[in-house]
């Protein structure tokens, strides 16, 4: 299948999966509350399937557009009820009824992330060890005294099991700005305690690299070994294919991959040598890396795709987990919510918004990936699914959650004039946030962001 394939296939199967959950949660929580579901349909336009409960009367249906979906309610604002039918009715259920079936959906979305981030942990995630390979010269790291050899033990008194493990937590005490201790057992096994000082860090300097970087701090570097080859380019050309290890770069020694790109970056438009070995025979190749500007600067590229690293698992116990899951999707909910906040005040660039196409993008990469990538993606994109419909903007569920503040603080309902007028502020808002995703999404294509 091809990178667009795996794209499409990705998006179509992580939204139909998401709006399922989501419709879901309104549908389970009315039913439970007495209120009468008419339709639970998921996708839009042209029905391809559909049948009915054989209980209550409800129509299931799966339509062509698989996009959204809804949950029809009875309503007497929709239609004629009849009047032994009146007290299943949306409209005449109290308010905390209400509230609660329309809070189900984005409710659903975080704990189905939840669960998705439990598998994981249940499955194992591949990781790498928390051991420093790389401390940045002039960096907030080298100031707080890492070395490279460094094993990290805790951050914040919390083990750290893997490089990838207290991320999040970093992440997120870096945007409250808050100071981190950090326990760190040296290669001559003496234990030091690293203070990181997080208000020194430029606050819209933050994106979405990992936060050690950001601060200059890397993990053990993976080999110099071939993964994948971009088509036409010199590494290809030459002669390499994926499984061999460089060894030498136009006779200097090569110890990792960090060596490899160096050596070949400081060689654009020079013929160079390559040695590898191949199947335990050791080789030798010539090749021309391509000047590439990056940076305003000429640096030399032979096309290989860094190889994926991971010298151990992430793994939990089944009751471990659900904490885990849990303090995970917390900690990624706040980190959203304090990025949107950001971008609205602009201390962080609206250029990390994505769009469909970028959300397209990644699915099919963790598809091809893997089982843990694409639960780990669905759990990303259902935190910021159930986050969006929370949005106080008319049509979302967000919205009528703030007419139903409206209606508690007045007594009574707004009006179908407020409500229409709302109804058409929210369109435009829409359009307009995802007029910006889209455009990220088309400069991003282009490399401009």
């Amino acid at each position: 299948m091809s990178g667009f394939g795996y794209s499409l296939v990705g998006f179509l199967l992580a939204i139909a999966i998401l709006v399922a959950v989501h419709e879901f949660g309104h549908f389970w929580v009315a039913r439970k509350l007495g209120i009468r579901v008419l339709k639970f349909s998921i996708g839009f336009g042209r029905t391809l399937i559909s049948w009915r409960g054989r209980i209550e009367p409800t129509e299931y249906s799966v339509a062509m557009i698989p996009l959204g979906g809804y949950v029809k309610m009875l309503d007497e604002r929709e239609g004629n009820v009849r009047p032994e039918d009146r007290h299943l009715a949306f409209n005449n259920k109290s308010l905390g009824v209400r509230t609660a079936v329309v809070f189900a959906g984005p409710l659903f979305n975080f704990l189905f992330a939840i669960f998705a981030i439990w598998l994981v942990f249940q499955i194992g995630s591949p990781d790498i060890r928390p051991v420093v390979g790389q401390v940045a010269g002039n960096s907030q790291a080298e100031d707080a005294g890492f070395r490279p050899g460094d094993t990290l033990l805790t951050v914040d008194g919390r083990e750290v099991r893997t490089w990838s493990e207290r991320q999040f937590y970093m992440l997120q005490q870096a945007m409250k700005g808050n100071p981190l201790e950090i326990e760190v057992r040296g290669v001559d096994g003496a234990v030091r305690r690293l203070a990181l000082d997080f208000s020194r860090l430029d606050q819209r300097e933050i994106s979405g690299q990992p936060i050690t970087s950001q601060i200059g701090l890397y993990p053990e570097p993976p080999p110099a070994a071939v993964h994948r080859l971009l088509p036409g380019a010199p590494a290809e050309l030459s002669g390499l294919r994926p499984g061999d290890r460089i060894t030498e770069v136009d006779g200097t020694e090569i110890a990792n991959w960090l060596d490899m790109v160096a050596a070949v970056s400081g060689r654009p438009g020079m013929e160079t040598e390559i040695t590898f070995v191949r199947d335990g025979v050791r080789h030798a190749t010539t090749l021309v890396p391509a000047p590439t500007e990056v940076g305003g600067e000429t640096r030399g590229r032979i096309g290989l795709y860094m190889p994926p690293y991971e010298n151990t698992r992430l793994r939990y116990g089944p009751l471990e987990a659900v904490w885990e899951a849990i303090d995970y999707n917390w900690r990624m909910i706040d980190i959203t919510v304090r990025s949107l906040g950001r971008m609205l005040t602009r201390e962080m660039s609206s250029e990390n918004l994505s769009g469909p196409i970028t959300i397209a993008r990644i699915a099919g990469d963790t598809v091809e990936s893997g089982l843990v990538d694409f639960l780990r993606f669905l759990a990303i994109i259902s935190v910021s699914l159930g986050l969006l419909n929370l949005l106080p903007i008319p049509m979302l569920d967000g919205g009528h959650l703030m007419y139903f503040l409206v209606e508690a603080i007045t007594g009574r309902e707004p009006s179908e004039g407020v409500m229409f007028r709302g109804q058409q502020i929210g369109i435009v808002l829409l359009v307009l946030l995802m007029g910006l995703a889209f455009y990220n999404d088309i400069m991003r294509l282009f490399g401009l962001i």
